[in-house]
């Protein structure tokens, strides 16, 4: 082979390397953010419906735009959180103490920033009842995730044993 052959090859290899590269990465992060969004959303809708029974009770029945804004905004900030720092711990395939600790963390993070913009107005009792709802409901997300996990891998197993014998009837033809 020529050297100017080899140097094509050796162009379209690096090439391609990069394309397949540049694809991996970028499924990784799209992969990523989708996860952030599947979070920010469950967990904004976890607090807005702590605030909007904190609000009926009180015998509100509208509830703050800024505050909601605020909340959804803490939601994203907490699902790149959970993502990029924290291993995406509420997907884990074991609640251990390294994940309560986690969910503990974060559910602190989120009850702190209820009490600094006073969604619940400062109410100390109704803060720590906050606390309590939100690592209840990051135990709650944990067990959606394992039962969907589980439901995923068993549908999979299925897929796979279907093709085998698929495969072991074109093999007697």
């Amino acid at each position: 082979m020529s050297r100017k052959v080899k140097s094509s090859v050796n162009a379209n290899k690096k090439k391609s390397s990069f394309i397949e590269n540049y694809k991996k990465n970028w499924n990784s992060y799209l992969s990523k953010e989708i996860a952030i969004e599947y979070k920010a959303c469950l967990y904004f809708y976890s607090i807005l419906v702590f605030y909007c029974i904190y609000l009926a009770y009180k015998g509100v029945f509208q509830a703050s735009v800024l505050y909601m804004c605020e909340m959804i905004a803490t939601a994203y900030l907490m699902g790149y959180l959970q993502i990029y720092c924290l291993n995406n711990f509420d997907e884990a395939e074991s609640f251990g103490v390294l994940e309560f600790l986690k969910t503990l963390l974060c559910s602190s993070i989120y009850t702190g920033v209820s009490y600094l913009f006073g969604w619940f107005d400062r109410k100390l009792l109704v803060t720590v009842l906050f606390l309590a709802f939100f690592i209840f409901a990051y135990w709650c997300v944990y067990l959606i995730n394992k039962i969907k996990r589980d439901i995923d891998t068993r549908n999979l197993n299925d897929m796979l044993e279907q093709f085998k014998e698929g495969e072991k009837d074109y093999a007697a033809d």
